[in-house]
């Protein structure tokens, strides 16, 4: 094996261990208990606005009290045009959740992303797919344990 090789794939492994190990983020155990109701996470509104905005409002079930901490691996689908674009793949904290605080935010979360693609006409369908995550603990480590659900939704341009 050339040095020079063995010298970069070591380089690169190192950075993504480090890159694991700093930084909080979150992460999502997933949510399979709906017939306690302790799933039941949701977009409940989105639309595709002018100048390639998207405005959406997600939110987290309503129990104990446990708000929308993070979402994440969140992607768009626009029938009848063939386009898709992906926000992002990593979950982001949001709600002014953040490693140190993550008690007493709200249910819901409303927030506007720009995408890459033009915005349809009124009454094209599209699709999103996103991962909302409430109840994250802090157990003192790097990764915030969380309960998470992926939510599919599809509605049309208003």
């Amino acid at each position: 094996m050339n040095k020079t090789y063995f010298i970069i794939l070591f380089v690169f492994f190192f950075i993504i261990h480090i890159k694991k190990i700093h930084g909080c983020h979150p992460a999502g155990r997933g949510c399979y208990d709906r017939g306690n109701y302790l799933c039941g996470a949701q977009v409940i509104y989105a639309n595709l606005l002018p100048n390639s905005i998207l405005n959406i409002t997600v939110q987290s079930p309503d129990f104990e009290d446990l708000g929308t901490s993070a979402i994440g691996h969140f992607s768009m689908h626009v029938d009848n045009h063939g386009g898709g674009y992906t926000f992002f793949d990593k979950p982001q904290w949001v709600n002014g959740c953040e490693c140190s605080n993550c008690e007493h935010i709200p249910v819901q979360y409303t927030f506007q992303e720009e995408f890459d693609l033009p915005t349809p006409p009124k009454g094209t369908w599209f699709d999103i797919w996103i991962s909302i995550y409430w109840g994250c603990v802090n157990d003192g480590g790097r990764a915030r344990d969380c309960i998470s659900e992926d939510v599919h939704y599809r509605d049309y341009v208003k």
